[in-house]
């Protein structure tokens, strides 16, 4: 073996291993933070004899996403998914996978299985951390998703609480000013160990308040020190369809309407649905009277000929929106257990805004001016509330910065999906915004600039407004997904199942920006393979928008490849044709894929060469077929003879961590 530029072979060696183990895939740039780590992550790529790749999380110093084979347990049980854990548990942190971690969802399709796991200290849970092991169709573990935050442990965090739950939702009631409410629709606390970003850790109640009789609609988790009373943080959790409340007003078509009969009259209640034969739940609108009740008054009629629009839209959205889950997705209403769909229309007075309360919907009817009307009255509007209790019931995303920033995407994706219609501009709430101005909408998907919306990373807003941004940032997975659905090939129904799945598998409650990117790719793998055309298109999506690569903010004229880091996300070239990629940190790595139909010689050339450069060619196992390692030259080539029709990869990489902001130009001829 010839000895590269004066590297010890001791030294080539390890950084073969250190390729081998484990590439960083879609990172935050977030180092390996131990010896221990690094030793486990080579440990697992002799054990298993694959290739996987790592995402890091900046806070717990521990992987957010690992995909690919990490043991060779079979995943038949949670015991199962725990002993893969405790094998792991260098990797993570963890001290004992069986009393550090509980399980809190299981599940299995065609594609395989995944099991939930709540990470708790001393039997408390931890908020914000799970970790969800998941296993191909033949029992193999190929994913862990989530974080664990073993800080927890070099903590003295007493976990016996000095103040009762009810004293507890007292002083939540107090600092909101709810002592006087009457009736709240969820009221209950729940011990947590709360870590703060600053790094404390402290025992909390976890105070969940929900009511509409106020004059704001008020869900929010409180979190009350359980020692001493003090309010240590709150997140709001009044999903609405907008922060700034526009509306559009109801549309003058006609519908049929599900309703149930009795004797004189009839309720404005669908039990037509599976879900009433199956759980007996059904779909129920209520009116609030522009009062602030819960849920108000169910609505009858005597003769089955219903006048009020906003109970008619209302009524039949929400019946569309349980068939899209239904029929597209397996999904069986927003709980997946046939929940009733409760739906409130005309609370309060001049309200232009709607809101998911964790238990219904409610919908007010405008301001009063020109510029909002009935919020019920846009079935996008409607499918973007129901999908937030999805959301709550699946990865329960927190309701500030980049996951509040998911939270509202995925429903704005959802809304539209519902809705169906043929937009070019996949527009957000048109139905019921400013009905004098055409055109007008709360946001737009394909262009989320025009609503003052960032559609990349470099102009991400860092704002402590609106939850930390949570629609303003919508705009960046928005555009994701409008360019990931908009991909030639790419279908509807494709794309939504890649995005329900990354939801309901993959993401949890802290995940952020580049944990969805991960998520949906590794769905879109699932799904429809490695190789298949929506991982190439969802890969390209995250990447345009800035997420994902050396950098989740790479700025104007980053690499138009990324993230291209390893072989499962490597860009599909075509023989002839010239790419000018970028090696734009040390981590740096730019694959790319080549089909050959026929068999033959495959030529690569990388030239324009700003820094010394190393290329690569290898066959679909992975396995190094050719190397030029041309040092201190402004070129390098590759020319492999006798090549079989099938894949082969070709990596670019810096020698040493060589790294610069200009382009190379790569082509291969095959």
């Amino acid at each position: 073996m010839s000895v590269k530029k004066g590297v010890s072979i001791a030294t080539a060696s390890m950084l073969t291993l250190s390729v081998a183990s484990a590439s960083v895939w879609a990172t935050n740039n977030a180092p390996v933070k131990s010896l221990d780590q690094q030793e486990a992550l080579q440990k697992i790529s002799k054990d298993t004899g694959s290739q996987f790749s790592v995402a890091w999380d900046s806070e717990t110093k521990a992987p957010s996403f690992v995909r690919g084979k990490i043991s060779n347990k079979k995943l038949k049980s949670k015991e199962d998914a725990l002993a893969v854990l405790e094998e792991n548990k260098a990797l993570y942190q963890i001290k004992q996978a069986s009393s550090d971690l509980t399980l809190d969802k299981q599940g299995s399709d065609q594609f395989g299985s995944f099991y939930k796991f709540q990470q708790v200290y001393k039997g408390i849970p931890v908020f914000g951390h799970q970790l969800v092991v998941h296993g191909d169709q033949k029992q193999i573990s190929n994913s862990v998703s989530g974080t664990f935050d073993a800080q927890v442990f070099s903590k003295e965090i007493d976990t016996q609480a000095k103040l009762t739950e009810a004293k507890a939702i007292e002083k939540a009631k107090a600092a909101n000013g709810l002592t006087e409410v009457e009736t709240f629709d969820i009221q209950k606390a729940n011990l947590y160990i709360y870590g703060t970003s600053a790094g404390k850790h402290t025992l909390v109640y976890r105070v969940t308040l929900s009511t509409i009789e106020k004059s704001e609609l008020f869900y929010s988790d409180i979190f009350v020190d359980a020692q001493t009373g003090a309010i240590v943080d709150q997140i709001d959790k009044v999903h609405h369809a907008a922060a700034v409340g526009k509306g559009k007003g109801v549309l003058n078509d006609n519908k049929s309407i599900n309703t149930d009969s009795y004797s004189g009259g009839y309720y404005l209640r669908d039990i037509t649905k599976p879900m009433y034969s199956q759980n007996g739940g059904a779909i129920e609108t209520y009116t609030a009277k522009n009062k602030m009740v819960s849920p108000g008054t169910l609505l009858t009629d005597s003769d089955n000929t219903w006048v009020d629009p906003a109970a008619v839209d209302a009524h039949v959205y929400a019946g569309k929106v349980y068939d899209y889950y239904y029929t597209k997705l397996g999904r069986n209403s927003f709980d997946d257990e046939g929940g009733t769909l409760k739906s409130t229309v005309h609370y309060r007075e001049n309200y232009g805004n709607a809101g998911w309360t964790g238990t219904q919907m409610v919908y007010g009817d405008g301001d009063g001016s020109d510029k909002y009307a009935y919020l019920s009255g846009a079935l996008d509007v409607v499918g973007h509330e129901i999908t937030h209790g999805v959301t709550e019931r699946t990865a329960d995303l927190v309701y500030e910065g980049q996951s509040g920033a998911l939270n509202e995407s995925w429903s704005d994706v959802f809304g539209n999906l519902i809705e169906n219609k043929s937009d070019p501009e996949w527009l957000c709430g048109e139905d019921i915004i400013t009905p004098n101005i055409p055109g007008d909408a709360l946001r737009s998907m394909s262009d989320p600039n025009k609503y003052g919306d960032p559609d990349h990373m470099r102009d991400y807003v860092d704002t402590t407004e609106d939850h930390g941004g949570v629609h303003t940032n919508s705009g960046i997975p928005n555009k994701a997904f409008y360019n990931f659905v908009t991909t030639s090939g790419v279908t509807r129904d494709n794309a939504a199942k890649v995005w329900y799945r990354a939801l309901s598998q993959y993401l949890t409650s802290n995940s952020k920006f580049i944990d969805a990117r991960n998520a949906t790719i590794q769905a879109a793998t699932d799904l429809f393979g490695e190789d298949s055309k929506e991982v190439t298109a969802v890969t390209n999506a995250w990447s345009n928008v800035g997420v994902g690569g050396s950098s989740t903010n790479p700025g104007p004229g980053s690499d138009p490849y990324e993230s291209n880091d390893t072989r499962a996300t490597a860009y599909k070239i075509s023989s002839g044709t010239t790419y000018n990629g970028k090696i734009s940190s040390k981590t740096d790595e730019d694959w790319f894929q080549l089909t050959k139909s026929s068999s033959g010689t495959i030529s690569v050339s990388l030239t324009n060469l700003p820094e010394d450069y190393d290329l690569y060619l290898y066959d679909s196992s992975g396995t190094l077929l050719k190397s030029s390692e041309e040092g201190g030259k402004t070129s390098e080539s590759i020319s492999y003879r006798g090549a079989a029709r099938g894949t082969y990869y070709v990596k670019v990489v810096g020698y040493e961590g060589k790294n610069s902001s200009t382009a190379y130009a790569l082509k291969a001829t095959y």
